[in-house]
């Protein structure tokens, strides 16, 4: 399969500077930890929603000016108590404590709130704790904990870190984080108090070029241009080899239009910065987007050139990635085995025996997770391409343990890799009963019902009764989604929005009261999201009878100064009516709190959000009844929907 991109420490009282660390269920040893200190912890599932389960999950989150990083500690159990020890490195700002069972998918988030603990010195928690705690409270933590969302808080938390911490707008990220939260909870009222503030940063005696980062970019978004301009131009006066020159190299590789100028420009960029280790990131993802354009243009000599030093990670992903292109164009498939073939034997041994470390911010159980759906991607390709040259019996074994031994049958898109070898190398009564289970399951693709009805045609002669027969196995699958949908139903007021559509118009969601509204996050780069766009339109067209259903599709997380000529070429290219809304400065996108796009929302006439959906599994039927579901028990004449007023 092709890669696609589908993506807190607590509140204290204003003036008492303590963040809560006394907890029913969890007790720590020191109660204010330091930098460099050994906590102990007692966990009670007497004491928790986890008090029926007979194993308990334990995981720490230590998060730093870098990110975080996970502890997975020793644990001790006696009775119903759970304890152990983390050791705290010098330059923790707060750790945070996670408690499940994944068997039962059971989790003890501390009724939404976390149990979350701040780092101190001196009696009061370090400035770093304010800048997490704002971002947990504001979607990082319901990510990682599923915390209650609160994106309020994440101002008022940085404006109680000020009042400790006077000196915390000189701390990296503090200012940014504390203009983006002003931009997002004050809206209407936001300017002029970003305005202060910018004043402020301007008048520092010695300005660093973080600081005229933070002035270039805000001017820029309050559509001042020549103070932006102003300080742009100072910046790279003062600092004419600064971080803003190496971004600005950069992105040229990235915006060059052929193989032979992005090359130019990694020549450019190696001379004026020689690497480091700490570039060795940027610089692999700098020749896999070179090496991407050179294998467009054919120039295999050069392509090879260029992955020649890349680890092996990138390499065997940089393969798959151009072997899936070429198997769906249907050329070179000689080499596009070759290099299939080597991804899918090296994710095969990682995943058994992996060579390469644990990266810090995953669970070792996560890490397992990943290697495994790695081998999946990479053996559902190389069984795309056995497919495309005739070998399918190899095919099907690869596709076997892609679609079954790593997805257990349940992604469509897999399992459609996996039908059309199966009826290869299967006899039809064999194939046919199995094409029937995965369409009980809502597991079949749209492809997958044709695969099924050729074979019914040529059981049958005629496709007289084929409807009525496929009805019929739909409609366990269509009960069992709408059973799991209603149990996933949510009642909390959406967030308000004003956004202008791709006319100039202003689209507000209190325009569309009395209605059940579809909002659609989505982005013009983003893969999943493109991919569910022809089931968003069925699903569109089949509920456009009624009135009192709207559909949005709001872009956002766009990079550049064309968003809105991207989106309308985007639109008009695919031949897609979807009312489309800019979010230009990510505000909404922030207040739903969207970790990943697509996600989607239906919101009832009331104005309360009653769904959440995120991704796309591949599967164009299932999406289209599930949104259609969705509207039916949204609308204010289903039951469900009416009986939680």
């Amino acid at each position: 399969m092709k890669k696609v991109f589908v993506a807190v420490c607590l509140l204290f009282s204003i003036g008492a500077a303590k963040a809560q660390t006394k907890f029913d269920a969890l007790q720590i040893t020191p109660a204010q930890p330091q930098g460099g200190q050994t906590v102990s912890f007692k966990y009670n599932t007497k004491l928790s929603p986890l008090m029926d389960e007979k194993k308990v999950e334990v995981v720490v989150y230590l998060f730093n000016e870098g990110g975080s990083k996970i502890a997975e500690p020793k644990i001790v159990k006696t009775g119903t108590v759970y304890s152990g020890t983390v050791k705290l490195d010098s330059n923790i700002h707060c750790l945070a404590f996670g408690f499940s069972n994944d068997e039962n998918k059971s989790k003890d988030n501390n009724a939404g709130k976390g149990y979350i603990i701040p780092v101190y010195k001196n009696n009061i928690p370090v400035i770093g704790y304010y800048i997490w705690a704002s971002r947990l409270y504001s979607g990082y933590g319901q990510r990682l904990f599923d915390m209650k969302s609160e994106p309020e808080k994440k101002l008022t938390i940085l404006e109680e870190g000020l009042q400790i911490h006077p000196e915390a707008k000189d701390y990296p990220g503090y200012l940014t984080d504390y203009l983006t939260a002003i931009n997002s909870i004050k809206k209407e009222t936001s300017d002029p108090l970003i305005l202060e503030e910018l004043k402020k940063l301007a008048n520092k005696p010695v300005l660093k070029e973080e600081d005229y980062n933070i002035l270039t970019d805000w001017y820029t978004k309050l559509k001042m241009k020549p103070l932006a301009d102003t300080f742009s131009t100072a910046m790279k006066q003062k600092f004419p080899d600064g971080y803003w020159k190496k971004n600005e190299m950069g992105r040229a590789i990235l915006n060059a239009k052929d193989g032979a100028g992005k090359k130019a420009a990694l020549n450019a960029y190696l001379a004026a910065f020689p690497p480091k280790k700490e570039d060795l990131y940027n610089l692999n993802y700098f020749k896999i987007n070179i090496a991407e354009q050179l294998h467009k243009e054919k120039d295999y000599e050069s392509f090879n050139s260029m992955i020649k030093e890349l680890p092996m990670p990138a390499k065997a992903s940089l393969y798959n990635d151009v072997s899936w292109y070429m198997a769906e164009a249907k050329e070179a498939l000689a080499d596009a085995k070759r290099m299939s073939s080597e991804a899918t034997s090296w994710a095969k041994k990682e995943m058994n025996s992996p060579s390469e470390k644990k990266p810090e911010d995953v669970t070792k159980k996560q890490w397992a997770e990943q290697r495994k759906y790695s081998y999946g991607m990479y053996a559902d390709t190389y069984a795309f391409i056995l497919y495309n040259i005739g070998d399918y019996k190899n095919g099907y074994q690869y596709a076997k343990e892609a679609a079954g031994d790593v997805y257990k049958f349940k992604n469509a898109e897999y399992n459609e890799r996996y039908a059309n070898l199966m009826i290869k190398v299967t006899a039809p009564a064999m194939a046919k009963k199995e094409l029937e289970q995965f369409v009980e399951n809502g597991a079949a693709s749209v492809k997958m019902k044709g695969l099924l009805k050729d074979i019914y045609l040529a059981e049958n002669k005629s496709d007289a009764g084929y409807e009525n027969y496929l009805t019929k196995l739909e409609a366990a699958a269509k009960n069992k989604k709408r059973e799991e949908i209603a149990k996933s139903i949510i009642n909390e007021p959406a967030p308000k929005f004003k956004l202008k559509d791709l006319d100039g118009k202003n689209i507000s969601l209190d325009d569309l009261k009395g209605k059940v509204v579809v909002v659609d996050f989505w982005a013009t780069w983003c893969g999943p999201c493109i991919a569910s766009m022809p089931a968003m339109k069925r699903a569109q067209e089949q509920l456009k009878s009624r009135a009192d259903v709207a559909f949005v599709f709001i872009d956002t997380w766009e990079a550049g100064e064309k968003m809105k000529q991207n989106a309308v070429d985007f639109m008009t290219k695919n031949n897609y009516p979807f009312h489309v809304l800019l979010d230009e400065e990510n505000t909404v996108v922030g207040n739903f709190n969207v970790q990943g796009i697509p996600t989607k929302f239906v919101i009832d006439k009331a104005g309360n959000i009653r769904f959440k959906s995120i991704g796309f599994g591949g599967n164009d039927d299932a999406l289209v009844d599930e949104v259609s579901m969705m509207v039916e028990m949204a609308s204010a004449e289903s039951p469900v929907a009416a009986n939680m007023k």
